[in-house]
């Protein structure tokens, strides 16, 4: 009795894979392309109008522009990244502003000596209107090739800046920045 159910145990087996295999086509295996994406968190910021301007000055008085400038360690693709696999990146950037003004907003990256690589990548989030008052959300989506990958591959540094005119005491509100980096790879077998 229990070798006629090994018997059938393996006989099913082989009629499975046998049945599976038929009509695959092995020289196909060199068409298989994998194209994973990865989502990470790019830069996130927070400025509140007392980062910048103090309370207490004359409202009368207005700064014509004040900038606010960062400059963070950010190894952008990292020693073993897979840099040849990488197809593509997409950057996306979200605004959420109650500051009474369209806001300028740079960033790009360094080498190791402090000197720019690739393009330098400016935008705008537009003017909110007032602390209190639901928020204007701008969007912007940034897209890196293959070309400006490969710039990219000795970026050490980030820098960014953001930008505000006519700034005086009466000014209020948030401009928050959240983005996000996926990373399209593919993989060919």
């Amino acid at each position: 009795m229990k070798i006629k159910k090994v018997y059938v145990l393996l006989c099913s087996i082989c009629m499975t894979v046998i049945s599976c295999v038929k009509d695959v086509d092995f020289d196909q295996r060199e068409d298989i392309v994998f194209t994973p994406v990865y989502e990470v968190d790019f830069i996130y910021s927070r400025l509140a109008t007392s980062q910048f301007i103090d309370s207490g000055i004359d409202p009368a008085f207005v700064v014509p522009e004040v900038i606010k400038d960062d400059i963070s360690d950010f190894n952008f693709l990292g020693e073993n990244f897979p840099v040849n696999d990488l197809e593509r990146l997409e950057l996306t950037f979200e605004f959420t502003n109650t500051i009474v003004r369209d806001l300028g907003f740079d960033f790009g990256f360094l080498n190791n000596s402090g000197q720019r690589i690739g393009p330098l990548y400016s935008m705008i989030a537009n003017s909110g209107k007032g602390a209190g008052i639901d928020p204007v959300v701008t969007t912007k989506v940034i897209v890196l090739d293959k070309t400006t990958i490969n710039t990219l591959r000795d970026a050490t540094k980030l820098f960014s800046s953001i930008k505000v005119q006519n700034v005086n005491s009466d000014l209020q509100g948030v401009l928050e920045l959240r983005s996000k980096g996926a990373y399209f790879f593919k993989y060919k077998l």
